[in-house]
């Protein structure tokens, strides 16, 4: 435990603010899901015409031909993904003394990862994850020191994995069409720039309330926010609490490197969800390792467009990379098949642990309603 004076201590009718800020709004949500749901139509759609010759007779062919255990090894590979953040977010919240349990750490992921792949880039990940948090009593303070160095990690070990990619195999990249190279460079440089904006708002000590207070200003003339002095008042103060608890991390290095080895490992299991599918469909090991590196460029790529779960631009990708080691009628079925359990089955866990921690939480809080009445009584 590092410190446990930063504990904020809100108010119910603040609590209820500041929840209802983090929480997705119900009707841009179902909007979000339409949409998504429509790019995985057409995405699909565009995939089987890339083969004119496909046939769902054939498909079905080879998902009967596959391994029942390396594509087991493969849901598994998808439950440590989303794992792996959870564990680096408590990992955080464990060092300021909020000790939650490895499934509360499952659910934040969750969140994050479901809510990331059904809005535009990714806005809604974060926000959902700190609502679960927030009403875990974890205070807002430590939930953005939290993702910040979540996402600060994250971004730092895609940066890390591409460069062993590109220089291990570089025939690889350049083997890809000119589009396909202009995702994967666009993309890296976007993580780059997000990686050094993470940095900046982690220990550049007045960024971030200075970002913060502009849009309290914008919110204020647009009359979305009242009393303006009240609120800066309260912004400060969180801030405050924030750039505390930043600095705090800063001089942990065992911390900060727990905290990238888990961020790591949730990009190698996300990129082995591939090789461990591609391994069941019979691909040879040597290969498997080539399917692992044409990941990395992919999960890269995947950031050059802020399209819901990068969907097309990464099946374009993948299909552009799987046609290095095998045929345009494998390429295609493998896609379907690496897509289907690499991101929809993961997606469709996710939306499945949302549901199940709103219940919780929903549960949690009818019981502490009921006590209340008890002790009122």
């Amino acid at each position: 435990m590092l410190v446990k004076e930063v504990d904020v201590v809100m108010k119910v009718e603040n609590r209820k603010e500041i929840e209802n800020n983090f929480l997705p709004h119900k009707g841009k949500k179902t909007i979000s899901l339409c949409f998504f749901l429509c790019i995985a139509v057409l995405s699909i759609l565009a995939i089987l015409s890339f083969n004119k010759s496909f046939s769902f007779s054939e498909f079905f062919i080879f998902l009967k031909n596959t391994s029942f255990l390396w594509i087991v090894l493969a849901f598994a590979s998808v439950f440590l993904y989303i794992y792996f953040e959870g564990a680096s977010i408590l990992t955080i919240c464990d060092a300021f003394g909020y000790k939650k349990k490895k499934k509360d750490g499952f659910f934040y992921s969750a969140a994050d990862i479901y809510f990331s792949a059904i809005t535009p880039s990714a806005s809604g990940g974060q926000p959902a994850s700190a609502y679960f948090m927030l009403k875990d009593g974890i205070p807002i303070p430590i939930i953005t020191v939290a993702l910040l160095y979540t996402l600060f990690m994250f971004s730092l070990s895609i940066l890390l994995l591409d460069v062993i990619a590109f220089c291990f195999y570089p025939h690889l990249f350049f083997e890809f069409d000119f589009l396909a190279k202009l995702f994967i460079i666009i993309g890296f440089f976007v993580q780059l720039g997000l990686f050094f904006l993470f940095y900046t708002l982690l220990y550049k000590k007045n960024l971030l309330n200075r970002i913060c207070s502009w849009f309290l200003k914008v919110f204020v003339k647009l009359h979305v926010v009242k009393d303006i002095e009240k609120k800066q008042e309260k912004l400060n103060q969180t801030m405050e609490k924030y750039q505390e608890a930043s600095l705090l991390i800063k001089g942990k290095k065992g911390l900060l490197l727990r905290i990238f080895l888990f961020n790591l490992l949730q990009r190698i299991f996300q990129i082995g969800t591939i090789a461990l599918v591609f391994l069941a469909t019979g691909g040879k090991i040597t290969d498997a390792i080539l399917v692992s590196a044409i990941q990395s460029f992919v999960i890269t790529g995947a950031y050059c467009v802020p399209i819901p779960g990068a969907i097309g631009v990464t099946d374009y990708l993948l299909l552009n990379g799987f046609k290095k080691v095998l045929s345009t009628s494998q390429a295609v079925h493998l896609e379907l098949l690496t897509r289907g359990i690499s991101f929809y089955c993961c997606i469709l866990i996710c939306g499945i642990a949302v549901i199940v921690k709103f219940w919780i939480q929903k549960r949690h809080l009818v019981i502490c309603q009921d006590e209340n009445r008890k002790l009122l009584k």
